[in-house]
């Protein structure tokens, strides 16, 4: 799944286990590393994790029992006799991921290898203030009705949002068509399972940094455009939330000359220009005209695709996406910038694009790469997110 991780990019060196941040205990240690690179054998636990043959041995052995680890085969003979190699058990720890989009939610249940054992999609009931929270709590049950089906148990459910997650419990910046104004209490309900709610540009930044970027990078930030631009910011290896858990809103960009003399209009600028309402709006003005709403790389694709039409509006959507990314450059000087839902379709258009506009009109253009977690990044993101969140047997950090 990371393959695309093993060179990390160009003058950024893969953090050695010596500099990691890990867990605290032994068992976390082993855990981690094998959750991160897959089957091991013995001796490569050891060189990864820093402990010693005899340590590895005994801390395996009990993982063996209580059912985290379980053999996993043999490396390839190269004449003496072929290590066995060892992995994390899928069921030994499952969490249930769940993402708020724009017109409906996805879900999912995630093994404890960071894979996805089953998903579920479902769409909003007709518009009205309740039609979120209803299907938010079907899908959770459906979830933890899946996993007893299963006969697996369910730990804990991670919720994504296109919005913020205050301390105080609010929640801003749904779609009001199927949200009301609500705290997390009210919107998630009582359920048997600990749900977690986290932003889904924040929930993409932790999953980049536990199972991702983070292997090689402290310092990135991740886009996110769905409903709204967001970006989650990891400093010096930890998430940056601000005072009011709002950091990295950065779709709230005053880009205008007349920004400061328009009427509010309960949206960020930069953000009301470049989702798919505005980007459809403008492709239909320039006659083209769309079965579903075009995301900003779509409108990018349509362009490169030939369609002259589709040039005004790619380029206004790319002008605006390149102002967003110079401004947390400039401000956060990141050693990646990463490109996830919204912004990832067509990365081999839209990275070309922002470093054309960006170089030389801001001191360091960083990497600009796509989700290290592919086309779920969010949903994967959440799911790690709310598993480290929840106390356990085992308790896991961060990336070795």
């Amino acid at each position: 799944m990371y393959d695309d991780l093993a060179t990390p990019p160009a003058g950024i060196q893969e953090w050695p286990a010596s500099t990691s941040v890990i867990a605290a205990s032994n068992q976390g240690a082993l855990v981690e590393a094998l959750r991160q690179r897959g089957a091991l054998s013995k001796m490569q636990l050891s060189e990864l994790t820093g402990l010693s043959a005899a340590t590895v041995n005994r801390v395996l052995k009990g993982l063996i029992e209580h059912g985290f680890v379980a053999q996993a085969g043999t490396e390839e003979s190269t004449g003496g006799r072929p290590a066995v190699l060892f992995d994390v058990v899928p069921t030994a720890l499952v969490s249930g991921a769940v993402q708020v989009r724009r017109e409906g939610i996805t879900g999912a249940l995630v093994g404890f290898n960071g894979e996805i054992i089953e998903r579920f999609e479902q769409e909003f009931d007709a518009p009205g203030p309740d039609g979120g929270p209803r299907a938010l709590h079907r899908m959770i049950a459906r979830l933890a009705e899946r996993c007893t089906a299963l006969d697996i148990p369910l730990h804990v459910v991670g919720v994504s949002v296109g919005g913020i997650a205050s301390p105080n419990g609010t929640v801003t910046g749904l779609n009001p068509r199927y949200w009301p104004e609500a705290t997390l209490t009210e919107l998630v309900g009582e359920h048997e399972v600990r749900v977690v709610v986290e932003n889904d540009a924040n929930a993409l930044a932790l999953g980049e940094l536990y199972r991702g970027v983070g292997r090689f990078s402290r310092q990135f930030v991740a886009l996110v455009l769905d409903r709204g631009l967001g970006s989650g910011i990891v400093a010096n290896g930890e998430l940056v939330r601000g005072a009011r858990f709002a950091a990295g809103e950065v779709g709230y960009l005053l880009i205008d000359s007349d920004s400061l003399t328009t009427p509010p209009q309960g949206r960020g600028e930069l953000e009301s220009k470049i989702d798919p309402v505005a980007v459809t709006g403008a492709a239909h003005d320039v006659g083209i005209d769309a079965a579903h709403p075009l995301t900003a790389a779509e409108i990018v694709a349509r362009e490169s695709a030939g369609d002259q039409r589709a040039a005004p509006v790619a380029s206004m959507v790319l002008d605006m996406l390149a102002r967003g990314v110079a401004a947390l450059v400039s401000i956060l000087d990141p050693d990646v910038v990463v490109l996830g839902e919204g912004l990832d379709e067509r990365a081999d258009l839209v990275i070309p694009g922002l470093r054309k506009r960006l170089e030389g009109r801001i001191q360091f253009v960083p990497e600009i790469r796509t989700a290290s977690l592919g086309a779920d990044a969010v949903l994967l993101g959440v799911a790690e997110t709310a598993l480290r969140a929840v106390p356990g047997p085992v308790r896991i950090s961060r990336s070795v």
